[in-house]
């Protein structure tokens, strides 16, 4: 790759951490707080950048082993199920979920109390 340092995630980090150390105070109260979801924003960004490669490979790897299509996407597993094409009963299919789940939620919250029940 032709570009190294600083990464996309490290500038990221080095906006948010200048958000929050040189600007936050100097924010009225109701500014502040769209401060902190730019920030929140900012975060989901960075760690899509940071490990939703791997997060995805993950979920496609299983995916493949029940849907068998080459359009393995969340869209395409949805209407699966929507149409009755894949039973809910299925155990493989309650696992794939749950990864699936685990795995946004590990980019869009990782602090969500039931994400950290979730990778115990």
């Amino acid at each position: 790759m032709i570009f190294d340092r600083p990464t996309s995630s490290e500038l990221i980090k080095a906006v948010m951490d200048f958000l929050d150390t040189k600007i936050k105070d100097e924010l009225p109260p109701h500014l502040a707080f769209k401060l902190r979801i730019t920030n929140n924003v900012l975060g989901m960004v960075q760690r899509e950048i940071d490990q939703g490669e791997q997060l995805s490979e993950e979920v496609i790897k299983v995916m493949s082993n029940i849907i068998k299509s080459d359009d393995l996407t969340t869209k395409e597993l949805s209407n699966l199920i929507k149409n009755g094409d894949l039973d809910l009963s299925d155990e493989e299919l309650k696992n794939l979920l749950i990864l699936l789940s685990k795995n946004k939620i590990a980019v869009d919250n990782p602090n969500y109390s039931t994400y950290k029940k979730l990778i115990k």
